[in-house]
């Protein structure tokens, strides 16, 4: 009888064991193929998309968000709109996907228009995009992320995207820039500059506040002439 009982609880002992290990494998394998983790551009809902490091991010106005990885990625206060506006041609050799186009203050915000490149479907209609950015001492970093699920949506083409940061501070630093930084970690650099608290677009010409000065900004730096008399 003592040893029939023995038994029985090394057979109990020997289940729970195995048990136990058949749980943390099955733990472990799927961390390691990737079950807890979203494909990028799989469709998630509503407002989801799945960025490059298999993380959920959805467009939720009500609190930060984080995207790319990054936590001082946000679309708190941000407009994010995107339109069609051409197919790209085979044969163009155009090697920047990023063009920035104006940079301006509009309503007491601040408003970035740029064309990207992004996929499209043969109908002129844009995959899902979520707009975010990053705001830091001496810099605002733009970025995307893009629900490319759809088979669809596999033509290249360019689309206008225009964000607007409502409530963006004047109060900013002559070196502060506005980049934008693609899924791959790439910056682009829209080559702005800040002259007396307002942000000027590459190629802009502008006068100083006293009317003495005519400055043009060039490669990111206000390149000024004394005027011959102050305005």
């Amino acid at each position: 009888m003592k040893s029939r009982w023995y038994a029985n609880w090394l057979i109990v002992i020997t289940m729970c064991l195995f048990l136990s290990s058949l749980g943390l494998f099955v733990i472990s394998l799927k961390d390691t193929i990737g079950f807890t983790k979203c494909a990028y551009g799989d469709d998630l809902g509503e407002n989801c998309v799945c960025n490059s490091n298999g993380e959920k991010v959805c467009d939720e106005q009500q609190e930060d968000r984080e995207s790319l990885g990054a936590k001082e990625f946000t679309s708190k206060g941000l407009i994010y709109t995107y339109d069609f506006l051409d197919y790209v041609d085979a044969g163009n050799r155009v090697t920047s996907s990023v063009t920035f186009t104006d940079i301006s203050y509009l309503g007491g915000g601040l408003k970035v228009t740029l064309e990207l490149r992004a996929f499209c479907n043969d109908e002129s209609v844009t995959g899902q995009q979520i707009g975010f950015y990053k705001i830091e001492e001496k810099r605002l970093t733009l970025t995307v992320s893009s629900n490319i699920a759809d088979d669809s949506f596999s033509i290249p083409c360019t689309t206008k995207s225009d964000f607007f940061i409502s409530n963006f501070s004047r109060d900013l630093m002559d070196e502060f820039e506005v980049v934008y930084q693609d899924e791959f970690n790439v910056i682009y650099p829209s080559n702005n500059c800040v002259y007396e608290g307002f942000v000027r677009n590459e190629g802009d010409v502008y006068n100083s506040k006293d009317g003495c000065l005519l400055c043009q900004c060039k490669n990111g730096k206000s390149v000024c002439e004394e005027e011959t008399s102050c305005l």
